[in-house]
């Protein structure tokens, strides 16, 4: 994902003149810059407060059903790469790119680096989702090859390689971006003031970097993420149905014949059911034990959430991009301008968001995970509920002598 959170519009918006008493033709109304400010300050709180707890969380509790094989790995991943987006970029957006658009004061390493680390975490967003998409359609689909492969050294080794990928992609953004003065003094010196950090590559170069990256960072991945979730949802679908029918005709039991007593078609009973025929390699074992669905059916629903909040936070910021690359320049008008100079804070604010939303998404999807959640943020009334309802249980233990 290429960040560029370039705001010398003169150079990112060819004849842009929406305000001619800025020399570098950048103007945000004061009411708007307060607005983004307190709308930056709620993303960053809840999304570091939110991520901090979600692997605080997931590492004491790696052993519960809810976190099934090795997703708690992608999810602390997961909550990592966010992390880092909302600390690295945030603080320096607010001040150099909506309060004081320039000079750029934090020098030509920080203004590499930014873009460079940025990218780097985005990155390993959307490898991350697209790694978890792959492990829960393995998890349901392929359930024997997954405990072969998905191994908890083997998950961390993939995850090693996400970020190092990451890393490879992100590595142009440290050689595209740098600082340059855009003014020149009437004496032919620098404008110290009009130092910037933008792009250092031509307009026709950026473009071309531009389109590559956006298909390669969004379309690409998002496709692949689309086709394997629409994959594991149809075999889940098809698991409980024969599922239920195997329940039903177990419970029935077979025409002239005894009912199956209860005791016989209990679930652990039923997961030795052949289905599919019962002759040479065709026989096949459904698990039909019910809270065994109904955790794969939860996890289905927390990542169908994090692939629909990442595709809605993400699509109008690659628009955005693209729109820059298929305007010609001299169609550039004020209007569009400025129509594209909040359309930017526009898609950079649900940019932010997409990494402070999982956390909500996880207490709003799993009922388990929002009761640890709760747990985690009051230990102490967690303590004292669990001391209450074991008194409760010693004394309908004990009961009247």
């Amino acid at each position: 994902m290429l960040a560029l959170q370039n705001l010398t519009w003169g150079l990112e918006v060819p004849n842009a003149t929406s305000d001619s008493s800025h020399p570098l033709g950048v103007n945000t109304n004061l009411l708007s810059k307060v607005f983004i400010t307190v709308l930056y300050i709620l993303i960053f709180l809840v999304g570091t407060i939110g991520n901090v707890l979600t692997i605080q969380l997931v590492l004491k509790k790696q052993s519960l059903h809810s976190l099934q094989g090795t997703v708690h790995y992608h999810l602390v991943s997961l909550a990592l790469s966010d992390i880092l987006i909302l600390v690295i970029s945030i603080p320096i957006e607010l001040y150099n790119f909506i309060w004081f658009h320039y000079p750029w004061v934090f020098g030509d390493a920080v203004c590499r680096g930014y873009y460079f680390l940025r990218d780097i975490c985005s990155y390993a967003t959307v490898l991350n989702i697209a790694s978890l998409s792959c492990e829960r359609y393995l998890a349901i689909c392929h359930p024997m090859r997954a405990k072969r492969v998905m191994s908890k050294m083997r998950t961390k080794k993939i995850l090693a390689a996400i970020w190092f990928s990451s890393l490879v992609f992100a590595l142009p953004m440290a050689f595209i971006m740098g600082v340059k003065y855009e003014n020149v003094r009437p004496d032919g010196e620098l404008d110290p003031s009009s130092l910037i950090c933008t792009s250092l590559v031509s307009t026709a170069t950026l473009k071309i970097f531009i389109q590559v990256n956006a298909f390669v960072s969004f379309v690409l991945p998002v496709a692949l993420i689309g086709v394997l979730n629409c994959v594991t949802v149809n075999h889940l679908v098809s698991l409980r149905t024969r599922t239920s029918l195997i329940i039903h005709s177990s419970c029935k039991g077979p025409r002239g014949s005894k009912e199956v007593p209860r005791s016989q078609s209990s679930p652990s009973s039923l997961s030795r059911i052949p289905v599919g025929g019962t002759s040479g390699k065709k026989n096949l074992t459904v698990s039909s034990e019910p809270n065994r669905i109904q955790s794969l059916q939860h996890s289905i629903y927390m990542l169908r959430a994090i692939v629909i909040a990442y595709i809605v936070c993400w699509l109008p910021y690659h628009a955005r991009r693209l729109m820059f690359c298929y305007i010609p320049d001299d169609e550039w008008s004020g209007f569009l301008y400025t129509f594209y100079h909040y359309f930017y804070m526009m898609t950079n604010t649900l940019f932010y968001i997409s990494s402070a939303v999982n956390p909500v998404l996880y207490n709003v999807v799993s009922s388990s995970f929002r009761k640890l959640f709760l747990d985690t943020l009051s230990p102490s009334c967690s303590k004292q509920n669990g001391n209450l309802n074991l008194l409760k249980s010693s004394a309908s233990n004990t009961g009247p002598e």
